[in-house]
């Protein structure tokens, strides 16, 4: 398991990554010139490298979207509280509809949000919540008591994501979610929160245009949450902590919520774009390596257009993928398997093109052995240790650790176990499928300023004093797990009883693989 830094050409590197980042290509956003721009010199570049189309004689796959905008947005009133749309909450909803109105819904506090059986625990609990509006924490009960026995402790599992939590609330027929924002528990600040949910959003459309969805996928400041409980009479802090125990009962907190807005819809399709370097032996076992191309593309407000460039937030990824695969590709004796290097949209708005991608793959995803997402690379000086997301789930985390030690570094746990950082990116979508899948992200651990100044915003530009240290020893080390995959007959597995495992099982039980 091993390759050459001497292999990672960083003037490739910083090409790539200081091209996808320029205000040329216009923050990357999906269904923008800035996307036509993206695509066109993914496929040019893949051409180039000899990389054969992944999706038949296509290097693309179509990604049918709709691109929402709200405006017009109310005030949302609870009970004789007026609460203002981006300082003090969010609203926007994914149902196609041009006009979206809320109007006098009882809104209930439902603690986290969660129904989790596995844990026995079930915030809705005897609970009608129809056409209700649903007030609850983020994040889980684990976090907020730090008791290892409760969920998974400290580390956030799935329940925690706001991704859950609006689909919990749609299974249980709410009409409206309001999560309420802190900043430890959610990972990112109110800033990051109003610029993600405030302009322009994706959407995949199922066909009743998302009317299962809910209502109002929204959050609420935590100044605001302290007014309505306050209001309500209650504590916000002993209900956090009643909350965060077993046996929490709903609170209903007897007054209405009304709530307006009008959406500006466009039906479009984005392109997810992959290409592959075919195997000699087994080239119907796909190894695959990828990065999300989009952000958060340009913003015209008061006059003024600003671009969310993402340098780190994920040129840097996209440009990780393509250096490798400049790599790897010149290798003269070739792979058994077959190695896909891909770059999916709509990442930023819920992992959509990877959703799409999961459900509509090239191959059965029982061809695939392994899936390794870049998200955020260090491109600061290189580190004695390579950041792991998850504990316990795969055997990939064994093979990261083996890789790691032949560089002289040791593997380092997420620092942020609470941001739950597992389940926020491309590769998620395809380990719900089963596929055994690894996240390398490095946003901000080398750089401790970047969350609070970079993340998200529009100063997260390409810099030339970049020193790519980290980089250089990032791309040698998962090329060399990508090689070790690709060359051979391991099988990566999930260790952990899970949705994922059982997902894994399932789609093996039909296939001659030997896998656990």
């Amino acid at each position: 398991m091993s390759l050459s830094n001497a292999s990672i050409d960083l003037d490739v590197y910083r090409q790539h990554v200081k091209t996808l980042a320029s205000d040329e290509f216009e923050g990357r956003g999906p269904l923008s010139k800035g996307e036509e721009k993206t695509v066109d010199y993914l496929v040019t570049q893949y051409k180039k490298l000899g990389l054969k189309p992944a999706f038949g004689d296509s290097y693309t796959q179509a990604v049918p979207l709709a691109k929402i905008t709200p405006s017009n947005i109310s005030s949302l009133t609870i009970g004789d509280l007026n609460f203002s749309a981006g300082s003090e909450f969010t609203a926007r909803t994914q149902r196609i509809v041009e006009e979206f109105s809320l109007a006098d819904s009882d809104v209930v506090f439902v603690g986290y949000g969660i129904n989790a059986p596995e844990y026995n625990w079930n915030d809705y609990a005897g609970l009608d919540v129809k056409g209700k509006t649903v007030v609850m924490l983020v994040n889980d009960p684990g976090f907020a008591s730090k008791d290892p026995n409760l969920f998974q402790g400290n580390a956030m599992t799935y329940y925690g994501r706001w991704t859950y939590k609006y689909e919990e609330a749609a299974r249980q027929g709410a009409e409206a979610v309001f999560i309420v924002h802190e900043t430890m528990p959610a990972g990112y600040g109110w800033g990051v929160v109003e610029n993600s949910n405030s302009n322009t959003k994706f959407s995949l459309v199922d066909d009743n245009n998302n009317s299962s969805q809910v209502g109002v996928m929204g959050w609420l400041h935590l100044n605001a949450a302290r007014q309505l409980f306050e209001k309500a009479g209650l504590d916000y802090g002993e209900l956090k902590r009643k909350a965060s125990k077993p046996g929490f009962t709903p609170i209903l907190l007897n007054t209405k919520a009304s709530l307006s807005f009008t959406n500006s819809i466009e039906h479009a399709e984005s392109q997810n774009v992959a290409g592959i370097l075919e195997g000699t032996a087994k080239p119907e076992e796909w190894v695959m390596l990828h990065a999300h191309w989009d952000h958060l593309g340009k913003v015209e407000k008061n006059g003024k257009t600003t671009i969310y460039n993402g340098a780190v937030d994920n040129a840097s990824g996209t440009a990780g993928v393509l250096t490798l695969a400049d790599a790897l590709a010149k290798r003269e004796e070739g792979f058994a398997r077959t190695l896909m290097f891909s770059a999916f949209t709509a990442e930023e708005t819920g992992l959509l093109g990877a959703d799409y991608f999961a459900n509509n793959p090239p191959v059965p995803t029982s061809n695939m052995v392994a899936f390794l997402n870049i998200d955020g690379m260090n491109v600061n000086d290189n580190v004695d240790y390579i950041l792991q997301y998850g504990e316990g789930y795969l055997s990939i985390e064994d093979d990261l650790a083996t890789a790691a030690a032949l560089q002289g570094r040791t593997v380092k746990m997420d620092p942020r176990p609470q941001n739950g950082l597992f389940f926020r990116s491309d590769h998620f979508a395809l380990a719900k499928q089963g596929v055994p899948s690894i996240l390398f992200m490095s946003l901000g651990d080398t750089d401790p300023s970047f969350i609070a100044k970079r993340y998200h915003k529009a100063d997260d530009d390409y810099l030339p004093s970049w020193t790519l240290g980290g980089v250089k020893q990032d791309l040698s080390l998962i090329g060399s797990m990508l090689t070790y995959y690709a060359q051979g007959d391991v099988w990566p597995y999930w260790k952990r009883e899970s949705d994922f495992k059982a997902k894994r099982l399932q789609a093996l039980s039909g296939s001659e693989t030997n896998v656990k």
